[in-house]
C-alpha cells in the first residue's frame, strides 16, 4: 500500500508544481525547463533553414533594420536566463510566450530591443532584456550598371551596399564562358602591376568613379546615395547602407571627366578620388590610411587653387592645424624624411666551405665578392669553386594568376623563330636567382671581372669538392665516375665503359653543375667536379613518319627529274 502511495506521489509532482505556478508561487520554473527544450529544437530548426551564404558584414543594431524572417535571440532577465529563438513574422513582429506580440516594422535592432523591453516593463517594471541577431534573413535585390554581372540577386540582409556590389563582381566559372574568365584573370594581373608601379612611386591611380557614387533605390521611392571610401574611414553604415527587400542597386560607369581630390606621398595610400561636397581636410587625411614611418611631420602641404597650405600633424595622423572644406582639385602632398631616402648598410650570408660561415655587415652596392670572402676568412681547404654560386632575390618574382602573361608579354615584339620561342618558353618558367660570377675564374686566375658588387640580401655559397662526375645517356657503364682534374669529356665516357650501341656521339655534351648550363665539347674544354655528361641516342621516329619522309624524298625527286626533262626539251627545241 505504500509503494502504490509512493507510486501515486511521484506521478501528481508535476500537476502540483503546475497548481502551483497557476497560483504566482512559482511562475516560470516548471515552464523554464520545457520552453528551453522547446526552444532549442526551434532555433536548431530555423538555423538550419535557409540557403549558405556568405555571413555578410558586422551588424550595427543602430543601422540593421528588422524585417521577416530574421533570427532574433531574446533573453527576459531575471524570469527567462536561457534565450529564446524567435522569427519575425511576415508583418514583422515576433511573439513573446507568456507576454504576447509586438509589431516591430521598420525598427533598427537597437530600436526593437528598446521597443521589446518597454512592452516587457509594462507588465513587470523590474524585466530587463538582451536582444541579439542571430541569422539575418534572406533578401531579394537587384544589381545594375558598371559590375560583371547585373542581375537580381538572394542575399543576406546583413551585406551592405559595397559588399553586395562586391557579389556581383565576383568570377564564377559557372556564369561565363572561359574566354569572359581568361580575360577577367588578365584584367586583374594589369590591376595589380598597376598598383605596383604607382604604390612605389608614392601616387595612385585613381580610385573607381562609383566608390563615392552607387545610387540606391528603396521599394518605398526613398533614394540613397552610397559613399563607400567615406564609409570605410568613419565606420559609419548611413554612408554604406545595409540593404532590404526591393533594393535596387545602380552602380555608375566611370565618367571621362569629374571633380577629385588626391593625396600622395608617405601615406598608407596614396589614392585620388572622386571629390564631393562637404570634404574636408580631415577627410582626405583619413583617405590615406594614415602615415608611414617615412613621413615629414615638418613637411605636409596642401595645394588648393593658388594657395599652398603647411599642414600640422601629429604622430598618428592626427590634423593639428584648422579643419575645413577644400575644393575639387585639392591635393594633400606628405613629403619623405631625407634620411628615408636611402640606406647604404646591408647583409650578407656567407655558408659553405669558409672558415667563418655567417651574416656580414657591408655597405650595399660596393662592396664587392672578394672583400667579404676576405672577412669570412678565405676558403677552407674543402672549397670547390666552380660550383660556388651566389644567390639573389628578386623581388620582381612574383605569382601570378595567368601563367602565360609572362611569355606573351616577353616574346611580344620578338624576332625568334618557332624553334628558339620553344626553348625561350622553356628558360623562362624556370629562372635562377644566381648572379653572374665565377669563383674560378676569380679566385684562381685573378680576373677582376667576376668581382661583383654585393647587394643586400645576396646569399655565398662555397660547396665542398665533390669528386666526382656523372655520365649518362648512351654509355655502357652509366653512374657516378672519379674526378680527374683537367680531363676532356672522352675521358670519362672510357672511364663508363664507352659510347653504347646508338649513342650519337656528335651530340653528347656536359651539364655544368654550377649552373645546369650544356657545354659542348671541344679544344681545350675540361670536365669539372659535380658536372654531368650526357650521351643521347639516335631519335626513335615512328614508322608512319619514315614512310612520309622517304615519300616526300621521292616526290622531290620526281618533281627534280621531270624539271630537268622539262629544261632538257626546252633545250632540243632551241637547237633545231
Amino acid at each position: 500500500m505504500q509503494k502504490l502511495l509512493l507510486i501515486f506521489t511521484l506521478l501528481l509532482l508535476p500537476y502540483l508544481a503546475i497548481s502551483q505556478t497557476m497560483k504566482g508561487e512559482n511562475p516560470f520554473e516548471i515552464e523554464r525547463q520545457l520552453q528551453q527544450e522547446f526552444s532549442k529544437t526551434i532555433g536548431d530548426e530555423l538555423m538550419r533553414s535557409g540557403t549558405a551564404m556568405p555571413v555578410g558584414n558586422q551588424i550595427v543594431p543602430e543601422h540593421y533594420v528588422i524585417g521577416p524572417n530574421d533570427i532574433i535571440s531574446l533573453t527576459i532577465n531575471p524570469v527567462q536566463t536561457y534565450p529564446l529563438t524567435i522569427q519575425v513574422t511576415p508583418s514583422s513582429s515576433i511573439l513573446i510566450p507568456r507576454f504576447g506580440e509586438v509589431n516591430l516594422s521598420n525598427l533598427t535592432l537597437k530600436a526593437a530591443k528598446d521597443t521589446i523591453e518597454r512592452f516587457l516593463k509594462q507588465r513587470n517594471p523590474n524585466l530587463t532584456i538582451e536582444l541579439t541577431l542571430t541569422k539575418s534573413r534572406l533578401s531579394l535585390i537587384s544589381i545594375k550598371g558598371n559590375v560583371l554581372f547585373p542581375n537580381t540577386y538572394i542575399v543576406p540582409a546583413s551585406f551592405q551596399v559595397s559588399s553586395a556590389v562586391d557579389y556581383a563582381n565576383k568570377m564564377n566559372m559557372t556564369e561565363m564562358s572561359q574566354f569572359q574568365y581568361s580575360s577577367i584573370r588578365r584584367y586583374n594581373e594589369q590591376n595589380k602591376d598597376k598598383f605596383k608601379a604607382f604604390s612605389e612611386g608614392k601616387i595612385m591611380p585613381i580610385s573607381k568613379y562609383y566608390s563615392r557614387n552607387v545610387m540606391l533605390l528603396r521599394s518605398n521611392g526613398a533614394s540613397v546615395n552610397v559613399d563607400i571610401e567615406k564609409a570605410k574611414i568613419t565606420n559609419d553604415p548611413t554612408y554604406n547602407p545595409y540593404i532590404r527587400e526591393g533594393d535596387e542597386i545602380i552602380v555608375p560607369f566611370e565618367l571621362n571627366d569629374y571633380p577629385q581630390i588626391s593625396i600622395a606621398g608617405e601615406v598608407n595610400r596614396p589614392i585620388t578620388l572622386p571629390y564631393k561636397e562637404f570634404d574636408s581636410i580631415s577627410t582626405l587625411l583619413k583617405f590615406g590610411y594614415g602615415l608611414t614611418s617615412f613621413a615629414d611631420l615638418n613637411n605636409i602641404k596642401l595645394y588648393q587653387g593658388n594657395q599652398v597650405i603647411n599642414l600640422r600633424l601629429d604622430n598618428s595622423g592626427n590634423l593639428l592645424s584648422p579643419d575645413g572644406p577644400i575644393q575639387s582639385g585639392a591635393i594633400i602632398v606628405v613629403n619623405a624624411k631625407q634620411s628615408a631616402q636611402s640606406n647604404q648598410l646591408g647583409v650578407v650570408s656567407v655558408y659553405g666551405e669558409v672558415k667563418n660561415p655567417g651574416v656580414y655587415i657591408f655597405e650595399s652596392n660596393k662592396s664587392k665578392v672578394k672583400e667579404i670572402i676576405e672577412n669570412a676568412g678565405g676558403f677552407t681547404p674543402d672549397a670547390y669553386l666552380p660550383l660556388a654560386r651566389i644567390y639573389r632575390f628578386n623581388k620582381d618574382d612574383e605569382y601570378q594568376m595567368d601563367i602565360s602573361r609572362k611569355y606573351n608579354e616577353s616574346f611580344q615584339y620578338s624576332n625568334l623563330t618557332l624553334e628558339d620561342t620553344t626553348r625561350f618558353l622553356i628558360d623562362m618558367h624556370y629562372p635562377k636567382n644566381y648572379v653572374s660570377c665565377d669563383f674560378d675564374m676569380l679566385f684562381n686566375k685573378n680576373d677582376d671581372n667576376n668581382n661583383v658588387v654585393l647587394k643586400a640580401g645576396d646569399v655565398i655559397y662555397i660547396p665542398k669538392h665533390p669528386k666526382q662526375v656523372y655520365v649518362f645517356g648512351q654509355v655502357k657503364n652509366p653512374g657516378y665516375v672519379e674526378y680527374s682534374p683537367n680531363q676532356p669529356m672522352e675521358y670519362y665516357i672510357q672511364k663508363a665503359g664507352g659510347y653504347a650501341d646508338g649513342a650519337v656521339k656528335s651530340r653528347a655534351r656536359i651539364i655544368r653543375g654550377r649552373n645546369l648550363v650544356w657545354d659542348k665539347p671541344g679544344e681545350g674544354i675540361v670536365v669539372n667536379a659535380g658536372d654531368q655528361i650526357y650521351v643521347p641516342r639516335d631519335p626513335d621516329i615512328p614508322a608512319w613518319l619514315e614512310i612520309q619522309k622517304w615519300g616526300a624524298y621521292a616526290a622531290i625527286v620526281g618533281a627534280a627529274a621531270t624539271l630537268i626533262n622539262i629544261l632538257y626539251s626546252i633545250y632540243l627545241n632551241s637547237t633545231k
